[in-house]
């Protein structure tokens, strides 16, 4: 038996007995299990402990044959208590669960990223300050984590920008997307963000949208569908 910490990131109906879990888990990267449903008090335990963005511990016996696994029972070391009742937070709950599942489709285990996602709910359920920039914040945080941050230590005034290679250039070249000098030049600075100081990036609603659709758009152009949430619109007008 193999002791899994992990993330929900999806818990839909496979059948009339039985769901599908998706955890992304610290030591194995994602992973699909099947999870019977079950009836009474303990199958609706099981269902809250299974909600989307849940920290949940299983024990899980692999066996390499089988394409999907089956999970063990499940605990919650921590119960999220703000998370889903609040309707800011709730919202920005759904697009962390439709971001990630577009990003995380396809990974292997990765502790630090794991950590991150975390340390990134953890904030969002507790924290009491304005969350207008969570959203932003938390993309620019994962950037390294998709293996996409660009390099802003190496920016020019002038300079372009690659969405395909991640890099700073002072003429666009081939066939790449290009950002342009006067976009490129609000990117280092959009680096720096961070849950610890984002109340104090003052956007206005227009440029919190932009900002996201350039974020969004980036992701896309190395994770294909990141841009393409159904939850953006609704986000937007939240925060506008």
């Amino acid at each position: 038996m193999e002791k899994l910490q992990g993330i929900v990131l999806e818990n839909r109906k496979h059948s009339d007995s039985a769901n599908i879990v998706t955890l992304y888990t610290r030591s194995r990267g994602r992973i699909s299990f099947i999870s019977t449903t079950g009836s009474g008090k303990g199958a609706r335990l099981k269902a809250a402990r299974l909600m989307p963005l849940a920290l949940v511990e299983t024990e899980v016996r692999f066996s390499e044959n089988k394409e999907l696994q089956r999970l063990g029972t499940v605990s919650s070391p921590h119960s999220w208590q703000d998370l889903y009742f609040h309707p800011v937070k709730r919202t920005l709950a759904i697009f962390l669960t439709e971001f990630l599942n577009r990003v995380f489709r396809y990974s292997s285990g990765d502790p630090y990223a794991w950590d991150y996602l975390h340390h990134s709910i953890r904030f969002l359920d507790e924290t009491d300050n304005s969350i207008a920039n969570f959203h932003i914040a938390f993309l620019v945080g994962l950037l390294p984590f998709a293996g996409i941050r660009p390099d802003t230590a190496s920016w020019q005034p002038g300079d372009w920008f690659s969405m395909d290679s991640a890099e700073f250039s002072p003429l666009p070249t081939g066939r790449n997307q290009w950002i342009s000098p006067e976009e490129a030049a609000s990117i280092p600075i959009l680096g720096r963000i961070t849950f610890e100081n984002m109340t104090k990036f003052r956007f206005s609603g227009e440029q919190r949208r932009r900002v996201l659709s350039g974020l969004l758009r980036y992701y896309a152009s190395h994770y294909p569908g990141a841009d393409s949430l159904n939850c953006i619109d609704v986000l937007r007008e939240l925060f506008e």
